[in-house]
Order: C-alpha cells, then structure tokens, then sequence
C-alpha cells in the first residue's frame, strides 16, 4: 500500500512537471511578441508605425475558442489524447522560432517577420488549449487550484523569459543566439512529453459525441459564468494601464515604468498566485477571489488619495503600490482559473469550455486597457479609477452568496 501511494505521489508531481512546462512554453511566444521583439526592432531601425502593428499576434489568444472544438474533437488514439496535439504544436513552435532567430530585423522583412509572430502565436494558442485540457482530465477535486496556480505562473515565467530574458542576453549572445536558447528550452519539454505516457480516460477518436461552441451555452449558468469571466479581470487592467499613464506624467522614465509595471508587476503577480496557492488548501476559490478584489479596492482608494497628493507619487509609493496590484491581479487570476475549470472540468468538452472562458477573459483585458487610455486622453484618471471601483462592486454583488 505504501509502495503505491510513493508511486501515485510520483505520477502526480511528474503529472504537474509536465504541466509546468508547457504553460512556460507557450508563454514564450507571447513575452517574444509583446516585449522581445518591438525592442529589438526598433534597435534594428524599424519605425514605430511598422512595431505598432505588433500586438495584432495577440488576436488569436482571443478568439482561440473557434478552434478549440477541432482540437477536442481530432486526435491519434495511438498517441494520446491531448499528446496529439501537443507534440506537433510544440515541433511546430520550435520551427517557427528558430525561423525568426535567424531572419534579419529590417524594415524589409518586417511583413514577413510579423506573418510568422502571428503563427506563432497560433501555435501557442492551440498549444494553450491542449494543455487546459489535459490539466482539466487529469486534475483531481484536489489539485485543481494547484494547478491553475502552476498555469498562471507558468504563463508569467514563460512571458518573462520569451521578453525579458531575450533583451537581457541580446547584448551578450546577439539577436539569433538569444531567440535559439528559447528553442533549446522548448525541445527539452519535447524530450519530457515525449517520455511521458498519457492516461488512457477512455476517449475514443471514433465517437459520436463531439464537442461545439453551442454546446457551453446550453449548460446550466454558463451565461452568468461566461459574465463573470468577462467582467473579472477588468479593474485589474484598467488600473494597470492607468498605472503606467500616472508615472510617465510625474516623471518617470519609459525604462522606469516598464521596470515597475512590467518586470515588478510580473514578479509580484508571481507572489500573487503563490498566496492564491496557500489559501486555496483550506479557502473556496470565490473568498479568495473576494481577497483579491479587497486589495484593489483599497488601491484605488489609495491612487485617488495619491491623486490630490502628486508630491508623494515616489518610487517607495510606486513599489507599494505595484506589490498591491500584482498580490491582487495574481490571487484573483488563479481564483477565477480555478472557478472555470471546475465549472469546465463538469461538463463533456473540458477544452471548448475553459477556451471560451480564457478568451473571454483576455478580451475583457483588452477592453479594459482601451477603455483607460480613451478616458486618460478625453477626462481624467478618476473617472478610470471610478469605472474599476464599479466593476469590482458589480462583481461582489454577483458572487455575494459564493
């Protein structure tokens, strides 16, 4: 008895090394897209206009859950479920990566550069459904919060090392040595996936049951669920873009903000999930995800007080501040992750159901980065700020019996 117990105990930390890495695979592509490469164009000369045009390779993260069915319905019994699908999407990254390691940055291949960042991110994309439905079959009652705190800090790691990690080596290595090394990481998980041997959850390639998007919206409280993924993640964005606009206008500089909001915001968002992890052990994920939002409740408040008190807009209030944000933004994304999934995880088409939920909440990012800088430009930073606070208050009244 003992013996098994050992082995099971092994199965699921390998189960969850498994996990781990690929949600930092297909973290890289977004870091390269977002951080990496606008930075090593524009030191290759390519104009902001041409750099602008970067962000589109975002896109396919948002509507991914048009292809999820595909994904879920198509695979290879001989290799695994999910395994069909994640050793050809990780192949194809590997390729599309190295591809871009040893193409010039120039304004002449920019067109072509940015067609394959879009692939990319197209792979990673279907690479990200695969891996949630796995972690969604194979996850117990009592794992799933572990494993959506790996996914999101997976997710974090892999962005910081695709964006940061790339811009720091570049000065060393150069531009083709720096992207391979990113490569090199992502065969490695190739060599783990393929040593791994996928559980056989009965799943058969010849059955009639196939997964649709219409299927999700047909099951009890998807519509509030689907409400509610839409709508959470929206302060935390707005009061990072409204973050970002605040510092640059007391003074600090471009590199200063991105160290604050960028490299600090990840790493504490890091600091974020870990909490969000601890808690979960004995907390429902809707009383963290509470704790979450208290944070930016108070933070708010604070940046308002901040708001008629310039003088005090420092680095020492700045870190506080960030630290608050990142804790708030990380616990409240392994909540909500958590919530999904086991909402997903209930029903027969895991993977379609937790895509459309991701998708949503990444729209709902976007929404509520666009929504800030249109007010920044045509109000004020309160009026910003006020629209969080409201969010955060329909969102309390939404799960006030959670």
């Amino acid at each position: 008895m003992e013996y098994k117990t050992i082995s099971a105990d092994k199965q699921k930390n390998y189960f969850l090394f498994i996990i781990a890495q690929l949600y930092i695979i297909q973290g890289i592509p977004v870091g390269l897209a977002f951080d990496a490469y606008p930075i090593l164009l524009r030191d290759s000369g390519v104009s902001l206009a041409v750099i602008a045009m970067i962000p589109l390779a975002g896109l396919p993260w948002v509507v991914k859950f048009l292809w999820a069915p595909i994904v879920e319905n198509h695979w290879i019994d001989k290799i695994g479920y999910r395994k069909s699908w994640l050793l050809p999407m990780q192949c194809l990254l590997a390729i599309l990566i190295t591809i871009i390691a040893f193409t010039p940055f120039t304004s002449e291949t920019t067109t072509y550069l940015l067609l394959v960042i879009i692939l990319s991110c197209i792979v990673s994309a279907t690479l990200d459904i695969a891996t949630d439905g796995l972690a969604a079959d194979l996850s117990q009652n009592n794992t799933i919060s572990q494993i959506n705190s790996i996914q999101v800090m997976g997710n974090i790691t892999g962005m910081l090392i695709g964006g940061a990690g790339v811009t720091v080596c570049y000065d060393y290595l150069g531009k083709t040595y720096s992207i391979l090394l990113l490569v090199v990481i992502i065969f490695v998980s190739i060599l783990q996936l393929t040593i791994w041997t996928e559980p056989n959850l009965g799943h058969n390639s010849r059955s009639n049951s196939r997964a649709r998007i219409n299927n999700f919206f047909k099951r009890k409280n998807a519509y509030h669920m689907l409400l509610l993924a839409i709508m959470i993640p929206f302060a935390g964005s707005v009061i990072l873009t409204t973050t970002k606009f605040i510092l640059l206008d007391h003074g600090f500089s471009v590199s200063d903000v991105g160290i604050y909001t960028g490299i600090g915001g990840y790493l504490t968002m890091l600091l974020g999930c870990a909490i969000a992890a601890y808690l979960l052990k004995t907390k429902h994920p809707y009383q963290t995800l509470k704790l979450g939002f208290s944070l930016l409740f108070f933070l708010i408040l604070f940046w308002c007080l901040l708001y008629y008190m310039p003088d005090y807009i420092n680095p020492m209030t700045t870190t506080i501040m960030m630290t608050i944000l990142g804790i708030g933004i990380g616990t409240i994304n392994v909540s909500i992750y958590t919530i999904t999934m086991i909402f997903a995880k209930q029903g027969k088409q895991t993977a379609t159901d937790y895509a459309i939920f991701q998708s949503s909440l990444l729209f709902s990012e976007i929404i509520g980065s666009s929504i800030s800088m249109t007010i920044a430009e045509y109000f004020n930073y309160l009026i910003a700020f006020l629209l969080a606070l409201i969010s955060i208050i329909v969102i309390n009244l939404m799960i006030r019996n959670k």
